[in-house]
């Protein structure tokens, strides 16, 4: 039988290219997405309140290469707060827990993971190549990496120039 998963979005201002949710069945994890335009409206979300990883993405204007940032926070709102004055970025996309499981350990060792990632693939210029990163006992490194591979499937649903 084949792998299978309902992917339910939601618009939240009625635009695929505006703010966005996402999440997967039987998933605990949920994403955010929108233009750095919206940027009020996205941190004004209860879910910029927890702790997860992020991904700021724009254009290198001196390369015109696609390039990102990729964080993690304890607290999604206040650490995008800090990043504005980045100019590159126009796209914001995080990802949380649902049920507030995400540690400070797990979000550093997923940033690692996906810092790690972004450069063996090479699409992006990244702006951060150094992770804090974290090691995890087995049980919970294994729980991540599969959040890690979920998560990696909501790519083909976030368009890094809305």
């Amino acid at each position: 039988m084949k792998d299978t998963a309902t992917v339910k979005l939601f618009l939240a201002e009625g635009s695929p290219t505006s703010v966005r949710t996402a999440e997967l069945s039987n998933w605990t994890g949920k994403a955010v997405a929108g233009p750095r335009s919206n940027i009020e409206d996205i941190l004004k979300r209860d879910e910029a309140n927890n702790p997860g990883v992020y991904f700021l993405t724009g254009v290198n204007p001196e390369t015109g290469r696609d390039k990102v940032y990729i964080g993690e926070a304890e607290v999604i709102r206040k650490r995008i707060k800090g990043h504005m004055e980045k100019d590159f970025w126009k796209t914001i996309v995080f990802f949380v827990s649902k049920d507030e499981n995400l540690t400070k350990a797990h979000i550093k060792y997923l940033e690692g993971k996906l810092i790690e990632t972004a450069k063996s693939v090479g699409r992006f210029e990244l702006e951060n190549s150094q992770s804090s990163g974290s090691h995890l006992p087995e049980s919970d490194a294994a729980d991540m990496d599969s959040s890690f591979l979920e998560w990696n499937s909501f790519s083909l649903f976030w368009d890094r120039n809305s």
